[in-house]
């Protein structure tokens, strides 16, 4: 199909755009409408032959939870983000060249944050998936500006945050040693031709960047930018705005980082320098000292005083100094701003302009996800795993009671009786429905990645695998197990486990009876009473114990190097 598109150029597409039409209208119109009265689920265990239909050699990573009240609840919604994940993976066809994913059955279309977030999902379960959905992204870029959507029969004028640069990073190190650099070699040239499009087309004067209309923001009917219904759309273009100007800080950073690994020296000085002059300007220009927030600046320099999610976004950026770092830490943990029983809600609580209505005050994970990556790093760990728990708690806790995988949440309380999308606006209720959008995997399982990255804080990269347990007190008691694919651990470092394990050692809790893959890893971990916790690594047949304190960060290859050899495992 590949081969046809590219001989017969704009007649096969409009024949496409054709028939695929009338596929999207299907999954717009009625699909997002008939879906909640669905009977059955996905399979949870997908089976290897289904997996092959789409080109996945490997089955995806495996919970089980065990001492907890809520142990059944989490194995069913992490086993069930990553059956929607596999169920939204698209195969190759005339939009795209490569497999790409879509956000959920009502939205079918290559969408650029969505895809920057849901390779990051990918890569814990097949990263080479991972690498192709991004690539699906740069593929389909319009000169050198990446597209906020594209359809068989539609392409966005705008684009979207700039986010790819960030996931593309990430996806790296746990790809083969070869494709990685294969990737980097293939998107960086793209990639720093859209920052410099971003340069010459969103950066303002001052240097900060706007949106050129709030569909490009993500969050276009937040109250910064819209009433609910978006009858009323406030001009963009000239308001610097804290969470664009945090997203291409963030790609400047990854920008460099690569230059960098591709031996670019004089461009990666250069990136990090503009890096640091965006970083200063976002903190000189966009702090609002009354609030204890960054703010958006309109035209004129005043800043538009409404809290929302976005003004958050500097913590991931790493923009706040220890001072003003503490006070966005501060509000994101207090109940009546960020601080709810489902934690940071889209806009403060006690905001005027709250309600639970999309941007305006639900819980979105991909947001969520970004403020948590931002207390790691100013290494608010115990906040971090308090808020990923709760996070977890939420999503998984939602899908026990209406077998629904959501693209957002009620900030108060576990169901979503009382979210509305955009109400008032007819066209999108007739088209996506009244309340948020269900089989939506396109962020949303980013709570997976909330469970392995920070509460069980597992780390892949080039000179390190380790493990850092971040769970909070509510989960005394609870025994975790993830199985998942292998953390780039060489094969030939990993013999037999090691003789006579302690009857109390998590690896005899309960036994390890099932062979294990060899190219499968598995992380055991149980907190034994409040910072304390004890587990093990197993892989090819090698079981290696460990003890740790909370956010204590565990070694894995070293623990393996210690354990001697055994025919079997019991």
């Amino acid at each position: 199909m590949r081969q046809i598109r590219a001989t017969t150029g704009r007649v096969t597409a409009f024949a496409g755009r054709g028939t695929r039409g009338l596929h999207y209208v299907w999954h717009l119109l009625i699909w997002s409408r008939i879906s909640a009265g669905r009977s059955g689920l996905l399979p949870i265990e997908l089976p290897p032959e289904v997996l092959r239909r789409k080109g996945i050699e490997t089955p995806p990573p495996h919970l089980r939870v065990a001492g907890h009240a809520q142990a059944t609840c989490f194995e069913r919604g992490f086993a069930e983000v990553y059956a929607l994940l596999f169920a939204n993976l698209q195969q190759a066809d005339l939009l795209s060249p490569t497999r790409y994913a879509i956000p959920g059955p009502a939205f079918r279309g290559v969408y650029l944050w969505d895809s920057a977030f849901i390779a990051r999902v990918w890569r814990w379960w097949d990263a080479d998936v991972a690498a192709e959905i991004l690539r699906a992204v740069i593929d389909l870029r319009d000169g050198d500006r990446l597209q906020h959507v594209v359809t068989e029969f539609h392409q966005s004028r705008y684009t979207q945050p700039p986010l790819i640069a960030w996931s593309v990073l990430g996806i790296v190190d746990a790809l083969a040693q070869e494709k990685g650099q294969a990737l980097l070699e293939d998107v960086y040239e793209p990639l720093r031709r859209y920052q410099a499009w971003l340069e010459s087309h969103r950066q303002l004067e001052n240097g900060l960047y706007a949106w050129a209309h709030p569909y490009e923001s993500g969050v276009e009917n937040a109250p910064r930018f819209s009433n609910t219904d978006e009858s009323a759309l406030r001009d963009t273009r000239a308001i610097g705005a804290t969470d664009f100007s945090s997203y291409v800080l963030l790609q400047l950073e990854a920008l460099a980082q690569m230059a960098q690994r591709l031996d670019q020296g004089s461009a990666a000085a250069a990136f990090a320098a503009k890096a640091a002059t965006l970083r200063a300007r976002i903190d000189e220009q966009l702090w609002d000292e009354a609030t204890g927030l960054y703010l958006d600046r309109d035209g004129a320099g005043i800043p538009i005083r409404i809290a929302t999610i976005a003004s958050l976004m500097p913590l991931w950026a790493g923009v706040a100094d220890h001072d003003r770092a503490a006070r966005l830490v501060q509000q994101l943990t207090d109940p009546d701003r960020f601080g709810t029983p489902i934690p940071l809600p889209s806009v403060a609580r006690n905001e005027p302009s709250f309600e639970k209505d999309m941007w305006r005050g639900p819980v979105w994970i991909n947001t969520a996800y970004a403020v948590v990556q931002g207390l790691l790093r100013y290494d608010r760990q115990r906040e971090a795993g308090e808020i990923a728990f709760r996070l977890c708690q939420a999503v998984y806790g939602v899908f026990e009671g209406e077998r629904r995988i959501y693209e957002f949440y009620d900030p108060d309380v576990p169901h979503t009786q009382a979210l509305r999308r955009k109400n008032g606006n007819w066209w999108k209720a007739l088209t996506l429905g009244r309340g948020p959008q269900r089989e939506f995997v396109g962020w949303t399982g980013l709570v997976n990645n909330l469970l392995l990255e920070v509460l069980l804080g597992l780390e892949l990269g080039p000179d390190q695998r380790s493990l850092c347990p971040r769970l909070p007190p509510a989960c005394c008691g609870m025994r975790l197990e993830v199985e998942l694919p292998l953390l780039g651990l060489p094969p030939e470092r990993c013999p037999e486990p090691s003789p006579d394990p302690s009857p109390n050692s998590p690896e005899r809790k309960p036994p390890m009876t099932e062979a294990l893959p060899a190219n499968r890893l598995q992380v055991r971990l149980q907190m034994l009473e409040p910072d304390r916790f004890e587990g093990s690594v197993r892989h090819q047949g090698r079981i290696a114990s460990f003890h740790a304190g909370f956010g204590e960060r565990v070694p894995i290859d070293p623990l393996f190097e210690k354990v001697q050899p055994c025919a079997t495992v019991t």
